[in-house]
């Protein structure tokens, strides 16, 4: 089988590792890697599309894997009677969308062979809403390259924004979206500065424009209520690796996500977690077994929860490392892979 995955939005830089973690994994007795460049990071789309038709052509493609509703949109089109296949990943829920962009949606969803969900909450989801097969829509958690996760450059968090070696090092990674909800994690940090915890929280994430009012509502809140000597927010990072290593606890908040990347990433490195009590959290935590749960909205609850973590640092830290070893398991990216060939087979045959 010859499978030509495209590339998407460099913002969305875990989508895109995880291209390059099948390119540099996957066997040839799984199938014939093949790549092509975001359609919209340069030049002309249209003439984009032509080249990739072009490539489909050339290269006789069976499957196009694509990892956005819009590039499936547009793929569905140019690649009309190349007897292809199309395979669309789904990242998000899409609520947002109105008018236009929901009929197109939901015409992406009719006319792609196989929908990827992230994970059975999701899955569970697309199909009671979108009236969709269970041989159409199947689930395979997002992967990692142990290899690359773990040989990351080394570079002091604490160094870098000059952290007390004294200080516990907590931390949290997440865009402020209505997804990601930071303003827990800035509530949350106020009640537990008064447990007498000497900590600091790094914050790393990025301002989205069209949920400027989350960013918003999060400085604010940080400025009146006297954060500064708590929180530092060190913006959007790619070096999640390098600094989870460096925390002595990952916290972490999930709104409506079909997967919660940054809770994955530090299960495999090891970290602590805090994290709140929802049906997707417990489905990748195995139920509470590789993370604390917090009751979902209760920020005191959190907190507590936090600090019952960092007075018994080092018993939870031995936890910490069979969770590691389980869940590298679990999201490894051979397995990703023999997922995508079965999926493969499946839509071929």
């Amino acid at each position: 089988m010859r499978i030509v995955f495209l590339h998407t939005i460099p913002c969305r830089y875990e989508i895109n590792n995880l291209i390059l973690d099948i390119s540099l994994n996957v066997k040839k007795t799984d199938f014939q890697f093949f790549e092509f460049p975001c359609l919209w990071s340069s030049g002309n789309f249209v003439l984009n599309l032509f080249k990739l038709r072009k490539f489909i052509k050339k290269n006789r493609i069976d499957v196009i894997h694509v990892y956005d509703y819009l590039d499936a949109y547009w793929v569905h089109k140019i690649a009309k009677y190349l007897n292809v296949k199309l395979v669309f990943s789904e990242y998000f829920y899409h609520d947002e969308l109105k008018g236009y962009k929901n009929h197109i949606y939901k015409a992406v969803l009719k006319n792609v062979n196989h929908i990827i969900s992230q994970s059975d909450c999701q899955r569970n989801y697309m199909m009671n809403s979108f009236d969709l097969t269970s041989e159409k829509c199947s689930k395979l958690y997002h992967a990692f390259c142990l290899k690359r996760f773990d040989n990351f450059d080394y570079k002091s968090v604490r160094d870098e924004f000059f952290i007390d070696d004294l200080r516990y090092l907590i931390g949290t990674i997440g865009d402020f979206t209505p997804q990601r909800n930071m303003m827990s994690v800035f509530k949350m940090i106020k009640k537990l500065r008064r447990t007498g915890r000497n900590f600091t929280c790094v914050v790393a994430g990025g301002q989205v424009d069209e949920y400027d009012e989350n960013y918003n509502e999060c400085k604010y809140y940080y400025i009146l209520q006297g954060l500064d000597n708590y929180i530092n927010y060190i913006g959007r990072r790619e070096d999640d690796a390098n600094l989870l290593s460096q925390l002595d606890l990952f916290v972490y908040n999930s709104g409506r996500e079909p997967i919660a990347i940054p809770i994955l990433e530090a299960m495999l490195s090891g970290i602590n977690i805090v994290v709140n009590d929802c049906e997707m959290i417990r489905e990748i935590t195995l139920n509470g077994k590789y993370a604390v749960l917090y009751k979902n909205g209760d920020d005191l609850d959190f907190a507590m929860k936090t600090r019952d973590v960092l007075l018994d640092l080092e018993d939870y830290k031995l936890i910490s490392q069979v969770v590691k070893e389980e869940t590298r398991q679990i999201f490894s990216i051979e397995k990703h892979i023999c997922g995508l060939k079965h999926i493969y087979e499946t839509i071929n045959n």
